[in-house]
């Protein structure tokens, strides 16, 4: 499903479970600033978008496009349990793209 950058920012905003107000609060705007955003009368400046996608725990591109990125941060963890959790990840990776990419055999 696509997403425009109005409908994405509702989306986003809906999910952490915070109203416009509470949003532009924490952007330092008006709430009809917000609600301006969300029905596409008016774009953020790149800015409030930054802002927002580390208020919604995502990248930019997790703002502007409808590609979920989800960003843990694991900086406070020990070096180990930090190379453990990126060890976990890789083996997804391969499970997944192993499912992807089954094997082609011979069917003769």
């Amino acid at each position: 499903m696509n997403y425009n950058l109005c409908q994405r920012i509702a989306q986003l905003r809906n999910r952490l479970g915070i109203t416009q107000s509470d949003l532009a609060k924490r952007l330092g705007v008006t709430r009809s600033s917000v609600n301006a955003w969300e029905l596409g009368f008016a774009t953020p400046q790149l800015k409030h978008i930054y802002e927002m996608s580390r208020i919604f725990g995502t990248t930019v591109d997790g703002i502007l496009t409808s590609d979920e990125q989800v960003i843990v941060d694991i900086t406070d963890l020990s070096p180990k349990a930090q190379q453990a959790i990126l060890n976990i990840v890789q083996l997804l990776r391969e499970e997944k793209s192993a499912n992807d990419n089954p094997p082609v055999g011979d069917n003769l």
